[in-house]
């Protein structure tokens, strides 16, 4: 008790494991988020809460599966300091969990599933990203478009990809009221060709500016993630900047991560590849594919944390790997099979879905199954009676602790 007198904030981190990307908040950073035009998931919990003690490892999951594009926040209810934050947000049972889909821009919605997995709180945020993207299915349909809102900033995506990626939602819910964003499915290469663009590689994104005023596009030339991005969106908004020097700076970033970065990184390829198995019924024996070689290329097909296609990091010249990446190298190397049989192929085609994809996946069966309604402790401060009640199932690929 004198734990939980002396230091409160402490006590509801230690709900969530040790190295989690979830990020405890009070009042000053909630109101900082609210005014962020951005989609972000908050937590609202109780350190007592036997149900809060459970959700937390998944809605952790969850939370590294779309870091860093959708951030995943905690509140601690039972802290003196945020009793006040809580009964403004209508919290009367724990945990309330709650997606802000343009910070206090837009009504927020609460999670009402009946299961608190990590599939389960993945697929309800990935879902409800309200971007403003628009498919042009057609090259054809390029023209017309750009040609609309002349006198505002217009962004294109060229993909490989069937779906959206989520990384191009997010930029739209951050940007969408001053760029006109759109989105083109370049499958082979062939519309690229069309606008005087290479092919391009089978994983390879590319990102096309037209700038206000104008109907020939300026290529962006730097990393397709998301903070490279926003700073060079934000230059083609500052109307006073040279984009052709914007775009030089961006093509000589390099993109160095940290070990930090490096260990989310990795346990983000075992978190995706497990969220994206639940998402398909007709996956057969998805494990031993895995072990034979079918998510090892995950990262050069997928990129990385927030980023768009199968770049790899830029690198200093003359800089030397690290340990970890020359082990995960010779691992990846050691785990490609020589001769992928149909089976394996075909997981390999699911498993190495980004993101985006995942986000669009099928809902699990398992989590869509009519099952009594959890009944929540009530917001007192005091601990519930114990109740009879089961543990939430979840998926044997989400079981293990990542």
């Amino acid at each position: 008790m004198l734990a939980l007198l002396v230091a409160p904030t402490f006590v509801s981190a230690a709900l969530f494991p040790k190295d989690t990307v979830v990020k405890q908040i009070g009042p000053k950073e909630f109101r900082k988020v609210m005014k962020q035009n951005t989609t972000s998931a908050v937590a609202f919990v109780a350190p007592w809460c036997g149900h809060c003690q459970r959700m937390a490892p998944e809605y952790s999951k969850a939370a590294l599966g779309l870091y860093p594009l959708v951030p995943f926040y905690a509140v601690d209810c039972d802290a003196q300091a945020n009793k006040k934050l809580c009964a403004e947000q209508g919290v009367k049972g724990f945990p309330t969990v709650k997606l802000f889909p343009r910070g206090g821009k837009a009504p927020p919605m609460e999670f009402d599933g009946q299961e608190r997995t990590a599939s389960a709180f993945f697929y309800w945020v990935s879902r409800r990203i309200p971007h403003s993207v628009k498919k042009l299915y057609n090259v054809d349909d390029i023209p017309g478009w750009k040609n609309t809102d002349v006198d505002k900033p217009r962004a294109l995506l060229l993909t490989k990809d069937k779906k959206i990626p989520l990384l191009w939602q997010v930029l739209s819910v951050k940007y969408g009221k001053d760029i006109l964003f759109a989105s083109h499915r370049d499958r082979k290469g062939k519309s690229s060709v069309s606008m005087g663009l290479e092919a391009g590689e089978r994983d390879q994104a590319k990102v096309l500016i037209y700038p206000p005023g104008q109907t020939e596009y300026v290529r962006f030339e730097g990393i397709l993630k998301l903070d490279s991005l926003s700073k060079f969106f934000d230059s083609v908004l500052d109307g006073t900047a040279d984009l052709t020097i914007a775009n030089k700076e961006a093509a000589a970033e390099e993109y160095v991560v940290s070990d930090e970065e490096l260990e989310i990184q990795r346990k983000q390829e075992a978190q995706r590849i497990a969220l994206a198995h639940g998402g398909f019924s007709d996956l057969i024996d998805f494990e031993k594919a895995v072990l034979n070689g079918a998510g090892a290329d995950f990262h050069s097909t997928n990129g990385y944390a927030g980023v768009m296609g199968g770049q790899y990091l830029k690198k200093k010249d003359g800089e030397p790997e690290s340990s970890e990446e020359k082990a995960a190298k010779k691992q990846e190397e050691k785990a490609r099979p020589k001769t992928p049989d149909a089976g394996a192929a075909k997981a390999t085609e699911t498993a190495e879905a980004d993101p985006s994809v995942v986000a669009d996946a099928p809902e699990p069966a398992a989590e869509s199954a009519a099952e009594p309604q959890v009944v929540e402790e009530k917001a007192t401060g005091e601990p519930a009676a114990p109740e009879a009640e089961s543990t939430p199932t979840t998926e044997s690929h989400v079981k293990d602790e990542l």
